[in-house]
């Protein structure tokens, strides 16, 4: 068994579009025979944590840096610490907000949770450039909008960053002559880690507000050229100056704000995780192999609880089908496509997803050397088909009972092998 293996707006100036042993039966992902005891056992083993290997920090520029939750003691409220060098602390207002995330522990602020920076000349840019990135994950699209930075003052003088009308980017401005909304292109989608980001030229010929979305060109606009700072509110991470229903009320990781408009390449730069190559020794190790499977392989991350489709998100497979497999899987926030490129992906790593019908799925993945490895259940990783070929396409591999090809996919990897990005278990 292969399959089942052991994180106020409104009025609008849009932007324009510038846009791998062998597989045999009963060594698979599934929890069938001997496998499930193992698989009930390790359920209740933390998931190994991770520590950052890329991407390249960008420190040009960088006055604002929050990227986790300290957990408090003594009743005190919990902290978002600044590691940009500034010694921003902020303060978060609600509870339990430390949770899993784009790294290791990002900010669950569902329930209306945020955080509350103290007023900070670091963070006001007069009439200069700034930039401003974070990793966003959204399970409620309800909202109209949803705040991401909100850095106005009681005058409304200031800039907001947030998710408008559940799939865009939306920039407000304010400066002394009033305020102007910008809107990027509705490239957002809900249950999937995205890498937002708004660069905004104001020095510099031509000016202009650059959206991006995991690292694609998301529309262009000229901005308000007028004094944008913020005299006497707090700087708020997921909740806004005025509205309670405007707060973001989801996952945030990695917010990041630069003094300086970031060209299209250091954008990357931030939010390129790379992609694994085939080094079989990390996963055939001793301490890791039987407790990881396919599915943990595909998405290059070592959980040591043989991970099942699905059952980080609440809606674990119980049936071997292309498409229940397929739906649990895009739950855990992996994105199906009609295809795949030989070598890249944007800034994502392909998987692809194959059945035995009624009995088990199993998982490929593709590597940075634009060939497919694979992991079958507990056993070694490989890049061999059942046939002992190198495998260069897993629709045309010998996969042995695994007859239904259910199609490729995209997720967030990690050049450090077991180190992926996506919310599995």
């Amino acid at each position: 068994m292969v399959g089942r293996h052991k994180k106020g707006f409104h009025r609008h100036v849009r932007g324009f579009l510038y846009i791998r042993t062998r597989l045999f039966p009963g060594k698979g992902g599934s929890v069938k025979g001997f496998k499930w005891m193992m698989t009930a056992a390790l359920a209740v083993i933390a998931p190994v944590m991770s520590s950052e290997a890329v991407p390249n920090r960008v420190t040009n520029g960088l006055v604002g840096e929050w990227k986790t939750i300290i957990k408090m003691q003594f009743g005190l409220p919990d902290r978002a610490p600044d590691t940009s060098g500034l010694n921003q602390t902020g303060t978060v207002v609600g509870t339990a907000t430390q949770s899993w995330g784009w790294w290791d522990n990002g900010m669950n602020l569902v329930g209306d949770k945020y955080i509350q920076v103290a007023n900070s000349p670091n963070l006001n840019f007069g009439t200069g450039s700034f930039t401003l990135t974070a990793w966003i994950r959204m399970s409620d699209t309800s909202r109209y909008n949803k705040t991401i930075i909100d850095n106005r003052g009681t005058d409304g003088r200031g800039y907001s960053f947030a998710v408008t009308e559940g799939n865009k980017l939306l920039l407000q401005m304010a400066d002394e002559t009033g305020w102007l909304n910008f809107v990027s292109e509705p490239y957002l989608t809900p249950n999937r880690w995205h890498h937002v980001a708004v660069s905004v030229s104001r020095t510099s010929w031509p000016v202009h507000i650059a959206f991006y979305i995991d690292g694609y060109d998301a529309g262009l606009a000229t901005p308000k050229m007028g004094n944008i700072n913020n005299t006497n509110n707090p700087f708020f991470i997921g909740g806004h100056k005025d509205t309670a229903g405007y707060r973001f009320s989801d996952r945030l990781d990695e917010v990041f704000v630069f003094n300086r408009a970031l060209p299209n390449y250091e954008i990357w730069n931030v939010l390129n995780p790379g992609r694994p190559s085939y080094t079989p020794s990390y996963w055939n190790d001793n301490s890791r192999q039987g407790q990881n499977n396919c599915y943990n392989y595909a998405n290059n991350k070592a959980t040591n609880t043989f991970a099942q489709p699905g059952r980080a998100s609440g809606s674990q497979a119980t049936y071997m089908d292309c498409s229940v497999v397929r739906q649990a899987a895009i739950n855990d926030g992996l994105e199906p496509i009609s295809d795949y490129l030989s070598t890249i992906l944007n800034f994502k790593t392909g998987a692809a997803l194959v059945v035995a019908p009624g009995y088990d799925y199993h998982w490929y993945r593709l590597d940075e050397s634009g060939t497919w490895t694979h992991k079958p259940g507990g056993t070694r990783a490989t890049n061999l088909d059942n046939a002992g070929q190198v495998i260069t396409d897993p629709r045309t591999a010998n996969r042995g009972p695994y007859t239904q090809f259910c199609g490729f996919f995209m997720l967030w990897s990690d050049i450090a092998e077991g180190y992926g990005h996506e919310s599995i278990n």
